[in-house]
């Protein structure tokens, strides 16, 4: 009878006979007959073979403690992210006789626990802290299979390939990076073959569903941190190629022509967001990331990006070409302004809200008195400053942009006031120019004034009053004319009370202020910005512009977005590069939107639609199913002869279909 193999997922402890007389057969290079192994044992068996794995192997191999303090370090965010998931096994599987492991992509063993018998046990074989159980060297187990399908898997008894580990029953399942979708690790559930339970495949996949969750959640913060302390040097550099990675290496943002760091240098640089760059993996020691970098790659246009918690990431530069001041920015005047004569025409919506902002701000912008912008994090303050720039009697003059709660006291010192040659150790020869001095007949965009250090503000006080800038180490003035802007998101009047902020200063600075809507306060310019933005990335990423599923669109439009349009960009520029085809569907959206959009009513542009309550909404139901069904279920040609957005007309026909669910063939 011709051997066949099943494909059933939960092994059977009935058939443990037949997968020992099988296995006997396979050692022995005999042909199989009858049933009973399942394939993903077969194959694995193969696989062991392959590469020489001697069935009388009696233990895994160890690493040195050192060597695992070293893997630990390096996956600690693994570790960290792990914690709450390994926790909740030991609690479930506490009376089990069981070991709980995480592993490292290579197999390794970083954590374990389980009862002190259980652990005495599991060393005679190694499975312990720093045991390496790759199929490579042990064979079949749960955690090596399940590093070589990237699938979970259950290895009981006599399915494992060496002798002395078939007395025991695993399971385990492997975790995935939240964008890239490499293998970050495994976690395994491991007893003697009597505790076997079919249930434990069940709690390792949710274990590791759980651990990636809580990475993407973790990923999701450090991104948000890493564009807020970078985009400075996004604008510092406009004229470069500048990739943004992570701590672990991975592709956060690009900006510049790609192409021609391609040709000047000869850049072979991943462009997806996600994928990650050779050697600038934080978490590896230095002479490893040394060992691992492209000839190419040199390592003067390494940048590392910080906060006060610590080095967040890596800010790529490439040099496109010469400049003579590398930190002065020249930005477009009112009339080379790609939204035509209106400075704030690229300031995206049309709510009342912010309507009313943009007719304050426009008639502020001429007055030439400095002004404080208010507003939450992301809401776009540095926009509302280029466009009072343009608008104003100085957008013939540069504009430059600091973040105050980018530098130290000294750096913050030399940044805006410059300073001369041997001034301090590592000044550039000739000495450079302050801020200042580069805003000179311009505008200087003072971003997070709230963050400036206490003893540095009388120095800026006395400039913005006297209208002149001293070097640091020397005694010359130079006379500036300079129109200051200035932005926070904290409440100043509460920094002057806890002696935080100087009020002089505060005076000096907002002659006039400004205060900007957050984006929940004005959700109906939430589509507006959507399209505007896929709109702008369909020309970036030289593609068509993607289809939001309805469910998509309403989440978005759903969610309150803390961090305003800074958020809701980097939000869906990742939906948009990592979509496929020209699709933008749900497993694309973020955790934090999906569990806010769960427990909150959606936000529409247009009223509720009543369930044919109405010849009116009829009619609009009506009207909204014809276009779709003349459009051949083409969305964009529908929205366009209905005259309205591709995105709006998600959400009706999201509503439409939750109260009558009609069959569309879109």
């Amino acid at each position: 009878m011709p051997f066949s193999h099943r494909g059933t997922l939960i092994p059977r402890i009935g058939d443990e006979p037949v997968v020992a007389s099988s296995w006997e057969r396979f050692v022995q290079n005999q042909p199989l007959e009858g049933e009973g192994v399942r394939s993903v044992v077969l194959a694995s068996w193969q696989r062991s073979r392959a590469d020489a794995v001697d069935p009388a192997t009696h233990c895994a191999p160890g690493a040195a403690a050192e060597r695992v303090r070293q893997l630990q370090r390096q996956n600690r965010n693994l570790c960290d992210a792990a914690h709450p998931a390994l926790e909740g096994l030991r609690d479930i599987l506490r009376e089990c006789g069981t070991l709980i492991m995480l592993c490292d992509p290579g197999g390794t063993i970083l954590q374990l626990n389980g009862e002190t018998r259980v652990r005495g046990v599991g060393e005679a074989i190694n499975l312990a802290t720093g045991g390496c159980w790759n199929e490579e060297v042990i064979g079949t187990n749960a955690i090596g299979t399940a590093i070589a399908t990237g699938a979970a898997v259950q290895i009981h008894a006599n399915e494992h390939f060496c002798l002395d580990v078939r007395r025991w029953t695993c399971a385990a399942a492997p975790i995935f990076a939240p964008f890239s979708r490499t293998l970050l690790g495994v976690v395994d559930v491991s007893g003697v073959k009597e505790t076997f339970h079919g249930h434990t495949l069940g709690l390792v996949v949710a274990a590791a569903r759980q651990i990636e969750s809580e990475l993407a959640c973790r990923d999701g913060a450090l991104h948000e941190r890493l564009l807020t302390r970078a985009i400075d040097n996004f604008i510092r550099y406009a004229s470069d190629y500048v990739v943004l990675v992570d701590t672990r290496g991975r592709v956060v943002r690009t900006n510049g022509n790609a192409h021609a760091a391609r040709e000047m240098y000869d850049v072979r640089l991943p462009l997806e967001v996600g994928s990650e760059v050779p050697g600038l993996n934080l978490a590896l020691p230095e002479v490893d990331r040394c060992c691992q970098r492209p000839e190419w790659l040199r390592p003067e246009w390494l940048h590392p990006v910080k906060d006060h918690e610590g080095t967040l990431g890596t800010m790529l530069v490439i040099a496109l070409g010469a400049r003579q001041n590398r930190t002065a920015i020249s930005l477009p005047t009112a009339t080379t302004t790609p939204a035509g004569n209106d400075a704030f025409g690229e300031i995206i919506g049309a709510s009342a809200v912010l309507e009313a902002t943009k007719a304050r701000a426009r008639r502020i912008a001429p007055l030439d008195l400095p002004v404080l912008l208010l507003g939450e994090t992301g809401a776009g303050k540095e926009l509302f400053a280029r466009a009072l720039h343009r608008a104003g009697k100085r957008a013939e003059g540069p504009f430059i942009a600091v973040n105050c709660g980018a530098f130290s006291r000294e750096l913050l010192a030399s940044e805006l006031f410059g300073y001369i040659d041997g001034a301090f150790t590592g000044a550039r020869r000739g000495g450079l120019p302050g801020k200042f001095e580069q805003a000179d007949g311009g505008t200087l965009f003072l971003d997070e004034i709230g963050e400036m250090p206490l003893d540095m503000q009388p120095h800026l006080l006395r400039v913005l009053q006297d209208s002149v800038v001293v070097r640091l180490g020397d005694t010359r003035e130079r006379r500036v004319s300079v129109r200051v802007i200035a932005a926070t998101n904290r409440d100043l009047q509460r920094e002057i009370a806890a002696g935080r902020f100087r009020e002089d200063l505060y005076h000096r600075l907002c002659v006039v202020s400004l205060p900007l809507p957050a984006l929940r306060d004005r959700p109906g310019d939430i589509e507006a910005i959507i399209d505007h933005l896929n709109s702008k990335l369909a020309r970036k990423y030289g593609c068509a512009p993607k289809q939001l599923e309805p469910s998509v669109c309403q989440a978005l439009l759903s969610y309150r977005w803390p961090g305003n349009i800074r958020e809701l960009h980097n939000v869906f520029e990742v939906m948009f590069a990592l979509s496929e085809g020209d699709i933008i569907d749900t497993s694309l959206l973020p955790t934090t939107i999906t569990q806010m959009a769960g427990n909150s009513p959606p936000i529409s542009t247009s009223a509720p639609m009543a369930a044919s309550s109405g010849r009116l909404e009829e009619m609009e139901r009506q009207a909204i199913l014809d276009a779709i069904a003349n459009a051949h279920g083409n969305m964009s040609m529908a929205a366009r002869t209905l005259g309205i957005s591709r995105s709006t007309l998600y959400v009706k026909l999201a509503a439409i279909r939750a109260i009558q669910a009609p069959h569309l063939g879109a």
